[in-house]
Order: C-alpha cells, then sequence, then structure tokens
C-alpha cells in the first residue's frame, strides 16, 4: 500500500481544522506528473489507515481537469469486487473519468465490512470520503465541478448518506445508488417503523441536487417496498425517491416511462429527470443490473439494461455551478 503525500495530507488538516467545504476552482494536482500508470490501477492507504484504490484513463492528462467518481461496495465485499462489478473502468462505458473505490472498515470479524449509517458501523466513512477527495485534488488534476458518487447495497446507501450530508452535498455533482440499503437508524423499533411513510433525515446543503436510484422487485435482501432490518427502519425505495424529488422542489408525480425487454421495468422521472428512479423489473433481485454475467447475477435473470451505462449517461448530464 502506498501513503499520502505530505501535499495531501497538509490539505486535510487545513480543510478539517477550518472547516471548509467549498470546491477549489482548480485542483492543486493539475500539472503533476501521476504517480498511477494511465489507464491501470494503484492502492492507496489513508493517514488513519484507511484503503482505496484508484484508476487513471488511458487518456488522462495532467493539464486538462478531469471528472471523478467514488464508488463503494456493498456490506461483507471489497474495493476489488467493485471494481470488477461496476464496470466503470471498461471503456465500454468509461474512458475518461477517473474512478475511485474506497474501502469499508471491518466489523466484528474479518471479512465483514460496512459503511457509516448501518446499523452497528460507527466509522467514519464522510471524514475518510473528504480525506480521499482532498488527497486525489491535491495530487491528480480532478475537475471539482464533476465528482460524482455511486455504490452497491450499503455502499448505495452510503451514497444516499453523502447526498444529505451538508458538506459533501455540495462537494459532489450527483449521485447514483445501486441496490441502496437507506438504513434509518433513528428508527429502532418495529412498531415505529412504517416504510410507506417514514422521513427520510437529510441536511443536503443545495435544493438542485440530482439522483438517480436502482432497486429490483425480486430484492429479498433489500426489499423495494421497505423493511425493518437489522434493528433499523428501511423506507420503501420509491418513498424515498418522492422525498429527493420533493427536496429538490419537483412534484411528487413521476413521469414513467417503461423499460424495454424488462419484466414490468420502469424509470420514473421527477422534474427534468433531476430525480429518477429505476425501478429494475419484477424479475431483478439484489444485483447490479447488467445484460451480461457478472459478480452480482452469475449469469442467471440479467437485466434489460446495463446501470452502468445508465450512470455514467447521467453524471455526464451534470456539474455543479
Amino acid at each position: 500500500m502506498f501513503s499520502l503525500s505530505l501535499a495531501s495530507l497538509a490539505v486535510v488538516s487545513l480543510t478539517g481544522s477550518l472547516g471548509l467545504s467549498q470546491p477549489v476552482e482548480r485542483a492543486t494536482g493539475c500539472g503533476k506528473a501521476p504517480s498511477i500508470a494511465r489507464g491501470d490501477f494503484k492502492n492507496f492507504t489513508t493517514a488513519e489507515g484507511r484503503e482505496y484504490r484508484v484508476w487513471l484513463p488511458a487518456n488522462y492528462d495532467s493539464s486538462k481537469a478531469t471528472p471523478l467518481i467514488l464508488s463503494y461496495h456493498g456490506a461483507n465485499k471489497d474495493m476489488v469486487y467493485q471494481s470488477n462489478l461496476d464496470q466503470l473502468t471498461d471503456p465500454l462505458f468509461n474512458k475518461d473519468h477517473i474512478v475511485a473505490y474506497l474501502q469499508g472498515k471491518e466489523v466484528d470479524r474479518p471479512g465483514h465490512t460496512e459503511w457509516e449509517g448501518a446499523p452497528d458501523c460507527d466509522s467514519d466513512d464522510i471524514g475518510f470520503t473528504s480525506d480521499v477527495l482532498d488527497a486525489l485534488s491535491s495530487d491528480l488534476c480532478v475537475d471539482e465541478k464533476r465528482i460524482y458518487a455511486t455504490g452497491k447495497s450499503q455502499g448505495g446507501g452510503f451514497v444516499g448518506r453523502l447526498a444529505c450530508d451538508s458538506r459533501l452535498s455540495s462537494r459532489i455533482a450527483a449521485f447514483a445508488p445501486v441496490s441502496g440499503a437507506y438504513y434509518i437508524k433513528e428508527i429502532d423499533q418495529e412498531s415505529e417503523c412504517d416504510p410507506a411513510t417514514v422521513k427520510v433525515p437529510c441536511d443536503a446543503s443545495r435544493a438542485d441536487l440530482p439522483i438517480m436510484a436502482f432497486h429490483g422487485g425480486a430484492d429479498n435482501t433489500i426489499k423495494y417496498h421497505g423493511d425493518f432490518r437489522s434493528g433499523a427502519c428501511l423506507p420503501d425505495v420509491s418513498s424515498w425517491a418522492r422525498q429527493w424529488a420533493l427536496r429538490d422542489g419537483l412534484s411528487g408525480t413521476p413521469v414513467n416511462s417503461t423499460i424495454a425487454g424488462s419484466d414490468n421495468g420502469v424509470i420514473m422521472t421527477y422534474g427534468n429527470g433531476l430525480v429518477r428512479m429505476v425501478y429494475d423489473g419484477d424479475d431483478i433481485s439484489h444485483v447490479w443490473p447488467s445484460t451480461a454475467k457478472n459478480d452480482d447475477n452469475k449469469g442467471v435473470r440479467l437485466a434489460a439494461f446495463n446501470a452502468s451505462s445508465y450512470i455514467m449517461d447521467f453524471f455526464r448530464k451534470h456539474e455543479l455551478p
């Protein structure tokens, strides 16, 4: 593993001590020779011992601001699994965005990885994400207006938390959780959990936040219509999306379009597409939707679309002002 540069640590320290959250005009890494080979991965470790993996596009130019995607794996998985799953380093989907895969913290036992927001997890992954962003902006020519976040399952739930964080919601341009576990730990009694009406706590710093979520009807791990699971309330996913639309000042009634070739798959669009809820189909389970075999679906019940393609199209439409 590789340690962060002194310059990166200085940025982290300064940001943390002053409470800064606004993106800079230009990343300080612009003009520097990258330590990562173009078209390849490199692993890093923060000063606190947290790991992350970075992929640099083959066409990376240190003189040009380059968009960045943060990607978060699911519970009990790792950053290598996620880098194979999301296909965001495959030129078929992405040729020009840096991708950083963050590693969740082990909880209780080896291999049991979780993210902040899970019922039995107390790690500071908001802080971890901020540290990674500061380090990458110091070492690479990151486009501060085009930073994005995606993730699967509990990693997707954490992406929802990033969108609701008062600081990072103004630093990350758009969000795309997949099969997200949107735990509400504040409700820890099943009798108080009504998935259809439960209010999702949120402290987003802007009311024009782009978010697109994916969920399958056959997901028995994180149920589409919500659940009480692991001592916390999970909202109905369509209600979760509707709350985002209302938060963004949009109508709570979406425009629906069917997904060709799917089993009742629907894209619910709010406003002009600022908020989108992709119902993968009645037959899609707790997976990263793909038309090809991947480590989630094992080649069984393939989706009628590639989530990776939808995500990249969505990210390309949005940037910070």
